[in-house]
C-alpha cells in the first residue's frame, strides 16, 4: 500500500506543468538516475580496492593493478555522464528549469527513502 501511494505521488508530481510525454520524460530521467548511483559505489570500490592485498582464491582483474584503475575509472566516467545526460530535459519541453527540479526532486526523494529504509533497518540491527 505504501509503494502504490509513493508511486502514485511520483507520477502525480511527474505530471505537474507538463504534458504527459514531459511527465514520462522526468520519470525515465529519476528512474536512469536511481538505477545509476550504485555503480557509482561499484566502479569506486573497484578503484579503491586495488590497495588492498588479494586473499586466497581472489581472482583479479586481467591486467593487474592499473588495467583495474582504468576499467574503474573509465566505468565511473561513463556513468557520471550517463547521469549528466539524464539532468537535461528534451528539446521539445517548453519548461527546462521545472523539468530539471523534477527529476533533481523526484530522484533525491527515492534515493532519500533508499537511505531511510537503510537507515531504520540499521537501527533495528543494532537494537537486537
Amino acid at each position: 500500500m505504501v509503494q502504490a501511494a509513493l508511486g502514485a505521488l511520483f507520477v502525480f508530481l511527474g505530471q505537474a506543468g507538463t504534458s504527459v510525454q514531459g511527465a514520462y520524460d522526468v520519470l525515465v530521467s529519476m528512474g536512469v538516475i536511481t538505477y545509476f548511483v550504485p555503480y557509482l559505489f561499484l566502479f569506486a570500490a573497484v578503484i579503491r580496492l586495488q590497495r588492498e592485498p588479494a586473499g586466497p582464491g581472489v581472482m583479479r582483474i586481467p591486467g593487474g593493478r592499473p588495467a583495474a584503475i582504468a576499467v574503474g575509472c573509465v566505468g565511473l566516467a561513463t556513468t557520471i555522464a550517463t547521469i549528466a545526460l539524464s539532468l537535461l530535459p528534451p528539446p521539445d519541453e517548453p519548461n527546462k528549469v521545472l523539468a530539471v527540479v523534477k527529476i533533481v526532486g523526484l530522484a533525491g526523494a527515492l534515493l532519500g527513502a533508499g537511505v531511510l529504509v537503510y537507515g531504520m533497518g540499521r537501527l533495528r540491527l543494532a537494537r537486537a
